[in-house]
């Protein structure tokens, strides 16, 4: 790389830097977007719609589908027990039930997370405004005023 080349890019990196960080997640507030700030809200409905469908019906029809297989599987790793087949379907079998076993556990933590958000979200509002209270306006630190 010619050294004129290395000076441009430095340059052009430079003038980028310089231009200032925007993050592309919220609308500027002085032109365009949704006309205020952006505010960080939960969907209460939405949330307990999700712990229900959880509860009531994915995790219910997880535990049908996870041992559907197991009789059916079971009797056929018996049959062809002896060949490699047998020792396959056994194998395979294995595999599913740690799979939905697995699938089993990540859906309780997530029904559980769901549960602890709005909560989760209480708690922080309530730090922040605790902490906001702790700030002493009073006399300036530095001496100024």
């Amino acid at each position: 790389m010619a050294w004129d080349e290395w000076e441009q890019l430095k340059a052009e990196a430079l003038a980028r830097r310089q231009e200032g960080m925007r993050l592309d997640s919220a609308a500027d507030t002085a032109g365009g977007g949704t006309g205020g700030p952006p505010d960080l809200k939960t969907n209460k409905a939405g949330n307990k719609a999700a712990v229900k469908a959880l509860r009531e019906l994915i995790q219910p029809d997880t535990d049908k589908a996870g041992s559907h297989a197991d009789e059916s599987s079971s009797t056929a790793a018996r049959e062809f027990s002896g060949w490699n087949t047998g020792s396959g379907l056994k194998a395979a079998h294995a595999e599913w039930e740690l799979q939905v076993k697995g699938l089993k556990g990540r859906l309780g933590e997530d029904q559980k997370a769901l549960e602890k958000t709005h909560q989760g979200f209480q708690y922080h509002d309530l730090g922040v405004r605790s902490q906001i209270a702790q700030i002493n306006v009073g006399r300036d630190p530095r001496g100024e005023g």
